[in-house]
This record gives C-alpha cells, structure tokens and sequence, in this order.
C-alpha cells in the first residue's frame, strides 16, 4: 500500500479555504465607490472619473421620459468638460436634436451639438439615445439645484419633460456627496 507524503491537517485546509475565499473580494482598479447614485473610477495622472447614473424626467400627460446620465473626470480644477448621454422615449423615432436644454431657476445649459447614438423600439415608444458635453462649471451649478427642466427641440417640435421627487432626491445627495467637493 502507497503511503502518502504529506497528511494535511484539518486546521491547515480550513486556513487555505478561509484564506482563498477572502481574496475573492478583493476589488480591481475600476470598482463602485459604494454610493448608489455614481460610480468611481481611478484614472491615474487625470484623477478620478465618475460615472453618475441615469435620472429619469418625466412628461406625464405625454407618457414620454428623458433619461440622462454623466461622465466626467476631476483632479483639482473644473476646466475640463462632461459628457451627458440621454435616451429619449417619445412616440417617434428622433434622428436630428437642434438643442437640448437643461434648466433651473439658477442655470440655463443649452446644447446644439448632439450626436444621435443609436434609435431603437420600445414596447410603448422609440428609444432615441444622443451624446453631448457641457462645461464642468456649469454641471456643477447645474446639481445646486434640483428643480430641473428638459426642453429638447427636434424635427419641428419641443418635448418638455421635469424632474421627479425621486430625481430630485437624487439631485440633491449628488450634490451634497459629489459636487461639493469640487472647486
């Protein structure tokens, strides 16, 4: 009969497993800062980039939604630009925006350079997604106020659409966790 080696102990394979399920959750680089409303991510020499997720707008009398979400990038200056991606779910296919406007009774933004991402149909709607960018100095006096408006002006008509108790909530802790830190 073979004999083995080695005999592992049962004290010794509980440390091993113990050990290997705790590396487990260990994180990457780019991982959740843990907040609900954005994400973080270490970007080196450029600082950190976040990533707040999608607000949703609302035009109730139309059934119609806007949702938009942010991108950007901050180090220790707000001389850099945002990027606001945003889906609209109207009752037809939008293939040109002459404007987006984001405002609030302390902020107008307006926007003509909005790229068409892609168009796609919902149960209900066309879902038409686009990308802009904004001022980082004006996203931030932008989130000092969670009273916002969408106006977006497309093929010969305005589409209105407003922000949400919920989005607004959500406005205010973005502004209290994030944007206050920037200068």
């Amino acid at each position: 009969m073979l004999k083995p080696i080695f005999c592992l102990s049962p004290a010794l394979i509980i440390m091993v497993a113990l050990f290997l399920s705790s590396c487990s959750g260990i994180k990457p680089g780019a991982t959740k800062s843990g907040k609900k409303y954005y994400e973080t991510f270490f970007v080196g020499e450029e600082g950190t980039q976040f990533f707040v997720k999608p607000f949703i707008f609302e035009n109730r009398k139309l059934n119609e939604e806007a949702h938009l979400d942010f991108t950007f990038r901050y180090k220790d200056n707000l001389n850099s630009n945002a990027r606001i991606n945003y889906s609209l779910y109207v009752n037809e296919i939008i293939r040109t925006v002459d404007s987006m406007n984001i405002t609030t009774p302390i902020i107008n933004i307006t926007n003509t350079e909005n790229t068409l991402l892609f168009n796609e149909r919902t149960k209900n709607n066309f879902k038409s997604r686009f990308s802009t960018e904004v001022p980082m100095r004006s996203l931030k006096k932008l989130f000092e106020n969670d009273d916002w408006e969408i106006h977006v002006y497309a093929q010969g008509k305005k589409h209105t659409f407003y922000s949400s108790n919920k989005t607004n909530k959500k406005v205010e802790a973005l502004n209290h966790n994030v944007f206050v830190l920037f200068q």
